[in-house]
């Protein structure tokens, strides 16, 4: 009866959640060229304060282009005197002459009393007319919705196996399996923990193809890389920012790579612990590892598990065939792995001291400043 109350709970919060996620926007501030502030010191323009609370906003500029637009050009960004570390994330946006139309998006960790945007003009002088709005979208709200989804999801399957694990519905080897399984994957996302993502030049391509599909251009996209490319156009749609949606990306093909990798291989061996280390080889490979992290291309990543997936099968189906009675320990082939963990660590920061290297801040909403 206790849990039938829980999920009660957790139902009527998450619909509560839902509802408040297809809100409407609210418009924080709103200006136009003529209510904006000159500072003589630097030649910028500020607009007067305004507060903000924790959530997702967006800067719109809308500009008359037969009037003047935005003259030469601007830069624009949402800053404040006083705040909290990193309260305020995101990239200070440029806009060209012909600009018409454009959105900023910025990411607000903590209350902010008097924030304001602030202009930077590429030439003084000139017509110009252009308006300013700051609104508050609901993709915060959104955020929420799935951060709160997840954890009950996290929270009710922990249940669920404790459960089966106490009523002996779980054998002890299939536990110990399960609990591996997680830690090796863990260990594979240990790159995502950093507050920014080292991507090769190959995840610019991915970058573009994400866009093209928000904005349902379909057939600029090969229908290979749709097989991967729904979950950080997703995560976009959400409100995430691009390096989040992209951890997001990869944390779920990892997983789904180990995942099919101990599917393929249990069919054959016996021995769980040469399972999980061939598993383990999978994504753990230096070429794993380049092509995910530092080439940035989750397709060539699909395309090497996919590969190693089935060599790996053959192979052994052949040591099958041939009886032999030559046994590998497993902590041979763990110390293997081990080495090869080692060697990608220092391939990779070779990789990245010698190329050309993408940084996406995890603040970033998007490389073009949309």
């Amino acid at each position: 009866m206790k849990k039938k109350w829980i999920l009660l709970a957790e139902g009527l919060l998450l619909a509560v959640l839902f509802v408040l996620s297809f809100g409407g926007s609210d418009i924080v501030f709103e200006a136009d060229h003529q209510q904006l502030y000159r500072v003589e010191e630097t030649g910028g323009i500020v607009s007067k304060d305004f507060a903000l609370n924790p959530g997702v906003y967006r800067i719109i500029v809308e500009s008359d282009i037969a009037n003047g637009g935005i003259g030469s050009g601007m830069e624009i960004s949402l800053e404040a005197e006083e705040t909290t570390f990193r309260a305020i994330r995101g990239n200070r946006a440029t806009l060209s002459a012909d600009t018409e139309h454009k959105r900023i998006t910025y990411y607000v960790a903590d209350t902010v009393d008097a924030a304001h945007l602030q202009i930077q003009p590429f030439s003084e002088g000139g017509n110009v007319s252009y308006e300013l709005k700051v609104e508050k979208t609901t993709a915060g709200r959104r955020i929420l919705f799935v951060i709160v989804l997840v954890l009950f999801a996290c929270l009710d399957g922990i249940a669920i196996f404790r459960r089966k694990v106490l009523c002996k519905e779980v054998i002890g080897q299939k536990k110990w399996i399960n609990c591996a399984m997680v830690e090796i994957w863990m260990i594979a996302c240990i790159p995502l923990l950093v507050d920014y993502l080292v991507l090769g030049t190959d995840s610019v391509q991915c970058l573009r193809e994400t866009e093209y599909m928000l904005q349902g251009e379909w057939g600029r996209i090969p229908a290979a890389h749709l097989l991967y490319l729904w979950i950080p156009a997703g995560m976009r749609w959400i409100g995430f920012p691009v390096a989040t949606s992209y951890k997001i990306m990869i944390a779920f093909l990892s997983g789904a790579a180990l995942a099919l990798l101990y599917f393929l291989f249990s069919k054959w061996g016996k021995d769980a612990r040469l399972v999980l280390a061939a598993a383990a080889f999978g994504i753990w490979n230096p070429l794993a590892v380049k092509t995910l992290y530092v080439m940035g291309n989750p397709g060539k990543f699909v395309v090497c598990v996919l590969g190693y997936a089935v060599l790996g099968s053959v192979v052994w189906i052949l040591l099958q065939k041939r009886k032999s009675q030559n046994k590998i320990s497993p902590w041979i082939v763990f110390a293997v792995l081990l080495i090869l963990v080692l060697q990608v660590v220092y391939y990779e920061n070779t990789i990245i001291l010698q190329s050309d290297v993408q940084y996406w801040y995890n603040e970033e909403p998007f490389m073009t400043g949309e």
